[in-house]
């Protein structure tokens, strides 16, 4: 059984045909996930029986798998479109384009000449839109004088994150979130200046500057997995 170095040990069986991978830990509260893959992960104390918690939570975790199956077959079936800030492109490797990207808004249609310059196109679009969005949602916040550096990056398990000194990582999955869902995310982050944590206090702030983050932070879910399993968006980020 494999040990990292906070002590945990982890181990892997089969629940009724789905992979569970087992943390077991020094913690005191039983957890369990399921991943947008359909896999189960369990955080239990060392000692307990982790078919305890699968039987316990069999019903609750059965629905969220089949959920996300369905999720999964919905974002495969537009498999062969770019979305882009909430609009849907077909792609097109243009090879009279020498370099760069351009959109074509009649037939809503991406040119590209590489994959590397389309990645450079989405990533200087999302800049643009972030640069802007904050700006605009700071101020309105009262926060824009503690915003720190900015940074894109290709998270793999977090839309975005906020550090103790007020500096923010986006993801660049957000370049294919639509405005509503885009600024949510931007007013969780700048929320953090004032909160560093999820405090009834952090959604107090949250709720203040989008009050409807309950269903932003549902419909998120089916956009990153439209990244994590569309063509062009992996290969964005992988």
């Amino acid at each position: 059984m494999p040990r990292s170095r906070d002590d945990s040990a982890t181990e892997e069986m089969v629940y009724e045909g789905i992979p569970v991978k087992i943390v077991r830990k020094n913690v005191k509260n039983l957890r369990i996930s399921v991943h947008s893959d359909c896999t189960v992960r369990l955080t239990i104390p060392k000692g307990c029986d982790p078919l305890d918690l699968l039987e316990k939570k069999r019903d609750w975790m059965l629905d969220k798998i089949e959920n996300n199956r369905s999720l999964r077959e919905r974002c495969e079936s537009r498999s062969d479109r770019m979305l882009l800030f909430g609009k849907e492109f077909a792609m097109q490797l243009d090879a009279d384009l020498k370099k760069g990207c351009y959109i074509d808004t009649e037939t809503m249609t991406i040119h590209y000449a590489s994959v590397a310059d389309f990645g450079k196109f989405v990533k200087k679009a999302l800049e643009e839109r972030i640069e802007q969005r904050i700006c605009m949602i700071s101020s309105a916040m009262g926060v824009s004088d503690h915003v720190g550096n900015i940074t894109i990056r290709k998270q793999r398990s977090r839309w975005a994150s906020c550090s103790h000194v007020n500096n923010f990582n986006f993801n660049i999955r957000m370049a294919a979130l639509p405005l509503k869902f885009f600024d949510y995310i931007i007013v969780h982050e700048l929320a953090h200046i004032r909160e560093k944590n999820h405090s009834p206090r952090f959604w107090a702030i949250v709720a203040k500057h989008c009050s409807n983050y309950m269903i932003c932070r549902k419909h998120l879910k089916e956009y990153w997995m439209f990244c994590n399993t569309n063509v062009y968006w992996k290969a964005l980020i992988e």
